[in-house]
């Protein structure tokens, strides 16, 4: 009997079965052979060695890894349901009733490293497009693939210089990014033995009791580890060689035939904090050391520890690893895979649900939707698109009332985040119908008109930057003198600054002088400008024209609003009743108008040549208005017209293009430089000389000249050779 046992080793045998035959052989002994059975080493090693467990990972995915991967779907992926590689982490265990984490955060699309004090996973994402897709998908492919990965790494030796290569993860998920709800299930792969290839262990000892080490091995031991990783931020595992003066050395994995045989120990970086087993990490590892330092035939015996996040936590214990054969070792697949799976909550076999929407803010989850339905511009229909470029314009709204409303709501729709809106007006009690922004309790504490509109685009969307400005802009026609005048220079000084602290100028006014000061502005700064003007069943929206080198006889790509006129703003309310005051004007032709003008916009910022797009047509008039620009191609959102007229009685649009003209009021050289002179001498003039800007601009001398030209006498007669005389 006992040189049966000596000859067969029973250590594919479990517990129970070994203590079964124990008592067989204690009937059967005598008390020297029984003596001699309890003398040999082996029979106590293997009354103690089990089988060992390793305890998986638990998934960790932080709140801002969902935050990423929606951006992610929204910028990037889009439709793509293609795999994208990942990174994660898993902190070294410390406590027992803390599960063994695997990780993710706001870095994993971004970074291939791992946060401080923790280790690196590789990990694979599969982002479905549709929730149908999430569950027909198959998981258990996927994460054969990633364990596959694991084997190649293991076979080709890039896992021997690296070993964060066998610490693999895969994640399925869907994005429901309306409801914000995150399906996902993790597979957490490990590679094993041939099944009946158990991997045995001895019971597991804390390392700061262990007699295997000193005390002052351990504490040597943990200095040198925390060294060793500012160098190898992601060894997974190490070598650890006992010296005998009571020190250690740590070394690389590939330094195994270095050191002495009974000196040398497996570290790894455990994941787990129980006690009794290891973390998942360690069942690759093990088929690794069997496949580089395993002898065909032969157990491979190794201490191992494991270290964790402190020294009273970190456990050592004795393994014995089966042998792999050669036909095992040179295989394209690996002997056995272990899918990690995952479980719900209730211990299913199923995926997880992360909902956000209950936790997120509401102003972010507002940020969130309207940056969704932008985004979604951008996966088939316009994939060219530049929200950020959009978002970023910083627009100037001058008037705050039909058209100054509709606007600002129309550019809230297109993401704009900074909006700026100026009037001098109070809300009447006829305002709310038509001005979208103030209600009934507005109009009856008359509040100011610019304010009362920023409130409520904030109350829309938290997260704009709107803000209000009461203020009155100085008007050819309308005098000014002593602390009227004063003011009304300290108000086109505001404007001034205003317009110079945006990027696009709106205006929205009512009456025609009330644009002729903001134009000029902008055309000293040479700044994008827009005007949106009603009839009572027509509109015009047009773009203000800039200074470019593409141009070079000086004058701008396109005229401004008052480069039509051969005649100079002025008050257009005085002697006029109240019909004539008041913008009488179909209902719709403001929406319409609103909309024309943003849209343009919007495509102007997306051409090659932004402000200085030039009119696209066929018409001689728009010809000319392109000037010496060459022909760069369309905004991707379409033409960039000069003017877009309107006509609701007959539900016509057209488009047309109008040069800038020498002798503009608005835009013209001569009055661009006396505004740039000074402010205060040309709002002066301008106010209280009703011919002062004709006479600037020569439009009086045209004038001049053609009532000249109609004291003329024209001879009808022909002459001999049919000539006009």
């Amino acid at each position: 009997k006992v040189e049966q046992l000596t000859a067969t080793r029973c250590n594919q045998e479990d517990l129970e079965q070994r203590l079964s035959s124990i008592k067989i052989i204690f009937v059967s002994l005598d008390p020297s052979a029984l003596f001699q059975v309890f003398a040999l080493p082996w029979f106590w090693f293997n009354l103690a060695m089990e089988t060992l467990k390793f305890a998986q990972f638990t998934s960790s995915a932080d709140p801002a890894f969902w935050h990423a991967l929606a951006k992610q779907k929204l910028d990037k992926f889009q439709l793509s349901d293609a795999a994208v590689q990942i990174s994660g982490f898993y902190p070294m265990g410390n406590r027992a009733d803390v599960p063994a984490r695997g990780s993710v955060g706001a870095d994993s699309f971004e970074k291939s490293t791992s946060p401080m004090n923790t280790m690196l996973m590789r990990g694979t994402l599969y982002n479905m497009n549709t929730l149908e897709a999430f569950k027909e998908y198959d998981v258990p492919g996927a994460v054969n693939r990633e364990a596959q990965k694991c084997w190649e790494a293991i076979s080709s030796g890039a896992a021997l210089d690296d070993m964060s290569q066998l610490c693999r993860f895969t994640l399925l998920t869907f994005s429901d990014l309306k409801k914000h709800k995150f399906y996902y299930w993790f597979g957490f792969p490990a590679l094993t033995f041939p099944t009946g290839a158990d991997i045995l262990a001895s019971p597991t000892i804390p390392l700061s009791t262990t007699p295997e080490f000193s005390s002052q091995q351990v504490a040597d031991l943990f200095a040198k580890y925390a060294a060793y990783r500012k160098d190898n931020p992601n060894c997974h595992t190490f070598l650890v060689q006992r010296n005998d003066d009571s020190t250690v050395d740590i070394k690389h994995a590939k330094d195994w035939a270095t050191i002495e045989e009974g000196r040398l120990v497996v570290g790894f970086s455990d994941s787990c904090g129980l006690q009794s087993n290891p973390g998942w990490p360690l069942r690759t590892l093990l088929l690794a050391l069997a496949y580089y330092f395993g002898t065909t035939g032969q157990t491979l015996k190794v201490k191992v520890v494991a270290l964790r996040a402190t020294m009273e936590n970190s456990i050592t214990f004795d393994v014995e690893i089966p042998p792999l054969d050669v036909a095992q070792k040179s295989a394209s697949v690996p002997p056995g895979i272990i899918k990690g799976l995952e479980k719900d909550k209730k211990q299913r076999l199923r995926p997880r649900l992360c909902d956000l929407s209950a936790s997120m803010d509401p102003a972010r989850l507002a940020a969130t939707a309207v940056g969704l339905n932008l985004s979604l511009m951008r996966w088939r229909l316009m994939p060219e698109i530049d929200l950020p470029k959009v978002a970023s314009c910083k627009c100037l709204l001058l008037g705050a009332g039909t058209l100054g409303c509709n606007v600002a709501r129309l550019l809230l729709g297109w993401g704009v985040e900074t909006i700026t809106l100026v009037d001098n007006g109070t809300v009447s009690y006829s305002n709310p119908v038509r001005q979208t922004l103030f209600t009934f309790e507005d109009s009856a504490a008359a509040k100011p008109k610019a304010e009362a509109a920023a409130f409520r685009l904030k109350q829309i969307f938290p997260g704009v930057n709107a803000s209000g400005v009461s203020l009155s802009i100085p008007m050819p026609g309308h005098p000014v003198s002593g602390v009227s005048l004063d003011e009304a220079v300290q108000n086109a000084a505001k404007i001034e600054q205003l317009i110079t602290d945006h990027d696009a100028v709106f205006l929205l006014m009512d009456t025609r002088e009330s644009r002729w000061l903001p134009t000029v502005i902008c055309a000293a700064q040479n700044k994008m400008c827009f005007t949106a003007a009603v009839g009572f069943d027509s509109f015009v929206a047009m773009r203000h024209g800039v200074v470019g080198k593409e141009y070079s006889d000086g004058l701008r790509n396109v005229g401004c609003y008052f480069c039509n006129d051969v005649v100079a703003p002025t008050n257009s309310t005085k002697d006029r009743t109240l019909d004539q005051q008041c913008t009488v004007s179909r209902p719709g032709v403001s929406m319409m108008v609103s909309a024309a003008v943003v849209e343009l916009m919007v495509a102007m910022l997306h051409h090659p040549l932004g402000a200085l797009a030039p009119v696209e047509g066929g018409t001689p008039m728009q010809d000319a208005c392109r000037g010496d620009a060459e022909d760069v191609g369309a905004s991707c959102l379409g033409s960039v017209p000069h003017q877009v007229r309107g006509f609701v009685a007959d539900f016509r649009q057209m488009c047309i293009g109008g040069m800038s003209f020498d002798k503009c009021t608005g835009c013209s050289a001569k009055v661009v430089d006396k505004y740039k002179q000074s402010l205060k001498d040309i709002i002066t003039n301008v106010c209280n000389t009703p011919s002062y800007l004709e006479d600037l601009t020569g439009l009086s001398a045209m004038h001049q000249a053609v009532e000249d030209m109609g004291d003329l006498d024209w001879d009808d007669s022909e002459d001999s050779d049919g000539d006009l005389q």
